[in-house]
């Protein structure tokens, strides 16, 4: 009999059905409807283990070759390059030395991570709230406030206040994928569902975002080591 891997369990109010995720580094996850019955996800993780052992094999070899500090950070989002040089010190801290070149300080690695992970905090910060308000000024659909997160698994939500929260990972994929998420949320102001008329929305503002939806179903997998959020 095999040994299922650990897996955590989140309920969706917009799961139709139960969904097996694996997520960076090597995270198992199932999602499963509103009043499903939990003790039938077992046998549903079983069923599925074959799949589910390849997928984790092949994520942990692309993980463990990765290193944890980065000799270069890469924004696809915006077109930026950042040289990133490492310092031990006994205070954790980022310098930007100008021209696209981080300084990053601190005792050991699991501390410089901390602080270059609380730079793309940073710097999603500075990008992506003023890129919704464009977005929402071109489209015509307004938006309370936008909050930007260390999600795992979503790329972004909209709240029935119209409050929309942005991973900030956002800044690893294409900016047509971006600008698709953004839209893809907008809408959410609209129609709170994912009704015909939602999808019906999405397509006359973006006829091409199916492309950018295929882009960002698999993009999870290509958040470099360093960026993923920590539990």
């Amino acid at each position: 009999m095999s040994v299922l891997p650990p897996y955590s369990i989140r309920v969706s109010a917009r799961a139709k059905r139960l969904q097996l995720k694996v997520l960076p580094p090597g995270k198992v996850e199932v999602v499963v409807p509103k009043r499903f019955n939990l003790n039938k996800v077992p046998a549903f993780v079983a069923e599925h283990h074959q799949w589910l052992q390849r997928h984790l094999d092949s994520m942990a070899t692309q993980y463990v070759a990765e290193p944890l500090l980065p000799e270069m950070v890469r924004f696809p989002a915006i077109d930026e390059q950042w040289r990133v040089e490492y310092h031990q010190g006994l205070r954790s801290r980022v310098v930007d030395l100008g021209d696209y070149h981080l300084k990053l300080m601190g005792p050991d690695e699991p501390h410089a991570g901390k602080v270059l992970q609380a730079w793309l905090q940073q710097r999603a910060k500075q990008v992506l709230p003023p890129w919704l308000e464009e977005v929402s000024a071109e489209i015509g659909l307004a938006f309370n406030r936008v909050t930007i997160r260390a999600q795992k698994s979503r790329w972004g939500s909209c709240s029935s206040r119209r409050n929309i929260n942005l991973n900030r990972a956002l800044l690893f994929v294409s900016p047509g994928a971006v600008r698709y998420l953004m839209t893809h949320e907008l809408c959410h102001t609209r129609h709170m569902n994912h009704s015909p008329r939602y999808w019906q929305l999405v397509a006359t503002l973006m006829p091409e975002y199916k492309k950018y939806e295929a882009e960002l179903r698999g993009a999870m997998q290509v958040i470099p080591r360093w960026a993923l959020p920590v539990d």
